[in-house]
């Protein structure tokens, strides 16, 4: 029989002295019982992740978890059928064993035949009583039933304790896992509490009930984001805590996935539309009115959210991701760009294309013409005769050209072929930074490069978009809790600006490395999406939102005038549209660290100082890297907006610290896989003079099919010495001359950008 490949668990003596006393450690086959997996096309394998889901048995009273903290793991709350199901195959187990085996989820040292016999009548007394309460459950009305399920509640706590926590690689499970105290709540405010649970905190009770087969914290788990509130046990349950590599194996999966993104759409809209500024004042008829029409939507990296002059019909606020504000950036052929003298011409080569069924690009438009509408043109190219309603649907078949989201194959599958096509040196130019493979360009590129494609085949009748606009300029780069498009919607006016989903470049640190991967994985962008309509609609009842955004549009006039005040008198305000600036992904860095050339005297301080705060010796800062203006960028972690190193990790290792620092734990088997996901060359590969091998106790946990591999290399990554009293950057504070700073990158090179149907300070991020 093969071996099975598992991830290196953790020593085993750690968990059994990080484990409450009620914990356990599941096995493969005792968590194969829970009916969160059993709907699964495929069902995970446990076998891959020992000791990375821990069961907790809650009494009432236990904090679960706390608000602020740092959301690693998500929970789920057993049902009474879980509990009975789990205890039967556990009792099952022990029945069959011998005396002196272990029992991996309770203890990792030998059981005698008492200690065995002790734990055969703790489950059995466990099986009658869950027995009892699933009878009590079936036999309940639906409100009796519900009251009945209902094991925790959320609430907000104002006055935490600190959780002692152990250091090193002994407290890592604790650290994860860790057994809280039970906290006081205090009253807070009477808003609405958004939380990462099923509902909302009532602002009246200031709880929300959580019941039997209800997952909480999986959004914080998989955001990166810290816990939005306290969940505290109400009644005796069992939860199953799970790391995020676990849930991301889930995912995978794919009805669970659907079942995910379900919950994710529920538990995130309301609250997050909750906290913007512009609705807050809402009362809660008006709320369900705007709850009823809200949809949570998303686009891959380079997709284009909304063009230039395209209709308003919705604001969007930013839920996660980056959201790339461009001038100049429309693609699609608009009425105003043609002369009268055009449209017979675009007839005529239209209608031969047709008639001729050429090849290359013609051809491919001519496909976009349904039969009647390719009739008329050859009867309308002979006759000379020119009609605005046989123009309006020429543009909009020629548009559907230009948006379509692929790249015809017969055209070319490189970007070689494509530049090959006609010989032009300015589409060559634009086509020089695209990607080598055609499948690969983002959305935007896909229609920038169509457009050129229709100007090069009908020179005489399609205008050259170049030749009508200025270039192309960044005006913005928007973040979690920003909107856009409010601007549009109120005064009816098209959209001024070009939206696009923003993501990590390749900065060139991985060409750099031998057999290293491409870099970054791709992220995505999620809006929420309000219609136009319905603003509209509630403008005219709510005397507060008609308010809001009437100061919402004064202050964007003034701001548009500001700006574009300053941007003629001031070159320095263009600086962030360089290409450079994108190339070098800045804007991603919440603390972006860079050196001053001007003041630097390259003595090493910086360097020194970051060895020294960190116990292995091994620094996390090199003096190498790009340069911008007169700034060393160090390869250094930036706190990325967008963290995609997070993304993937097989044991969970890599996760968000209690102040949004980068953290790798002592867990980590070394695969390189976040290192190699950074654009940025911030994560690197140390070597351990010792090998990590798996103990006894692990391969006993294991089983004797596994085969772990050793672990040669852990990755390191900058924590903005979260670790020291101090609380601050080792690197910046020693520098001699001031030459080393930390800054956030959309702060520091972009002043408040405020547009036309465009906000870079939107409402409060949930």
């Amino acid at each position: 029989m093969a071996k099975s490949a598992a991830m290196l668990p953790p020593d085993l003596s750690e968990i059994a002295e990080s484990l409450g006393e009620a914990d356990e450690v599941l096995t493969a086959v005792e968590l194969q019982q829970i009916s969160l997996f059993d709907e699964l096309k495929k069902t995970p394998s446990f076998d891959r992740f020992p000791g990375f889901t821990v069961l907790r048995r809650c009494e009432p009273g236990r904090v679960i978890c706390e608000q602020g903290d740092a959301g690693a793991t998500a929970f789920a709350i057993l049902t009474s059928q879980d509990v009975l199901a789990i205890r039967r195959q556990q009792l099952q187990t022990l029945q069959s064993m011998a005396d002196g085996e272990t029992v991996d989820h309770r203890g990792f040292e030998p059981l005698d035949a008492l200690e065995r016999a002790e734990l055969v009548v703790e489950y059995e007394e466990e099986i009658a009583a869950y027995e009892d309460r699933c009878e009590q459950l079936e036999s309940a009305d639906a409100s009796a039933r519900r009251e009945l399920e209902q094991v925790a509640a959320a609430q907000l706590v104002v006055s935490l304790e600190p959780t002692l926590r152990s250091r090193g690689f002994k407290g890592w499970l604790n650290n994860l896992f860790g057994v809280r105290r039970q906290q006081a709540a205090a009253p807070d405010g009477s808003r609405l509490i958004p939380i990462d649970g099923p509902s909302d905190i009532d602002s009246e009770t200031r709880q929300a009930p959580l019941y039997e087969g209800e997952l909480f914290g999986e959004m914080s788990c998989m955001n990166r984001s810290p816990r939005s509130a306290t969940v505290v046990a109400t009644g005796q349950c069992y939860l199953l805590e799970m790391v995020r590599n676990v849930l991301d194996t889930l995912h995978n999966d794919p009805k669970y996935k659907l079942r995910m993104d379900a919950v994710y759409r529920e538990r995130v809209l309301e609250g997050h539309i909750r906290q913007l500024s512009l609705f807050n004042e809402l009362n809660e008829a008006e709320f369900s009115k705007l709850r009823e029409h809200v949809e949570l939507v998303d686009f891959e990296s380079g997709g284009v959210i909304c063009e230039e002059f395209g209709e308003s019909d919705c604001i969007y606020v930013i839920r996660s991701g980056v959201v790339k504000v461009v001038a100049n950036a429309w693609t699609s052929l608009r009425m105003a760009e043609f002369e009268a003298s055009d449209w017979t011409v675009i007839y005529a080569d239209l209608a031969s294309a047709c008639r001729e069924n050429a090849e290359l690009v013609a051809g491919m438009v001519a496909t976009v013409f349904d039969d009647s509408l390719q009739d008329e043109l050859v009867a309308r190219a002979e006759s000379g005769e020119v009609s605005d309603v046989i123009n309006q649907q020429i543009l909009d078949a020629l548009n559907s050209f230009i948006l379509v989201d692929n790249f015809p194959k017969e055209l070319g599958k490189t970007t070689a072929d494509v530049s090959a096509l006609f010989g032009d040196a300015d589409f060559d130019d634009l086509l020089a930074d695209y990607p080598d493979n055609c499948q690969n360009w983002s959305q935007l590129e896909l229609r920038t490069c169509r457009r050129w494609l229709l100007e090069l085949a009908f020179p005489a009748g399609i205008p050259r978009r170049d030749e009508s606009v200025g270039a192309r300029r960044t005006l913005a780069y928007l973040g979690r809790g920003d909107s856009l498009g409010e601007m549009g919607v109120v005064l009816d006016e098209p959209r001024n600006a070009t939206c696009v989903a923003y993501d990590h470049p390749d900065s060139g640190f991985h060409q750099r490395i031998p057999d290293s991967r491409t870099g970054a994985v791709p992220s995505r962008v999620e809006l929420v999406r309000i219609p136009r309509d319905i603003l509209h609609e509630m403008m005219q009842s709510s005397h507060s939102l008609k308010s809001s955004i009437d100061d919402i549009v004064r202050r964007r006039q003034r701001d548009r005038q500001d700006q574009a005040s300053r941007m003629a008198v001031d070159p320095a305000s263009l600086r962030q549209q360089t290409p450079r600036f994108e190339q070098l992904g800045l804007v991603q860095g919440q603390q972006l660290m860079l050196i001053d050339l001007d003041r630097c005297t390259r003595c090493g301080s910086c360097v020194d100082a970051c060895i020294a705060a960190h116990d292995d010796g091994n620094t996390r800062l090199y003096l190498d890297g790009p340069r911008f203006e007169n700034f060393l960028v160090p390869l250094t972690c930036r706190k990325c907006l967008d963290p995609v190193c997070m993304i993937g990790c097989p044991v969970g290792a890599i996760n968000r610290g209690d102040s949004g620092e980068i953290q790798i734990r002592n867990w980590c088997i070394g695969c390189r896989l976040c290192a190699d996901q950074c654009p940025y060359g911030s994560i690197q590969m140390n070597h351990l003079p010792v090998p990590v091998e798996p103990n006894e106790q692990q391969l006993s946990l294991l089983g004797e099919d596994a085969e772990v591999k050793k672990v040669t290399n852990r990755a390191v990554v900058c924590d903005m010495c979260s670790s020291l009293s101090s609380g601050e950057p080792s690197c910046v504070y020693s520098c001699p001359h001031e030459a080393a700073i930390r800054v956030n990158a959309r702060g520091f090179f972009f002043e408040s950008e405020e547009i036309s149907g465009v906000s870079g300070n939107g409402g409060v991020a949930s």
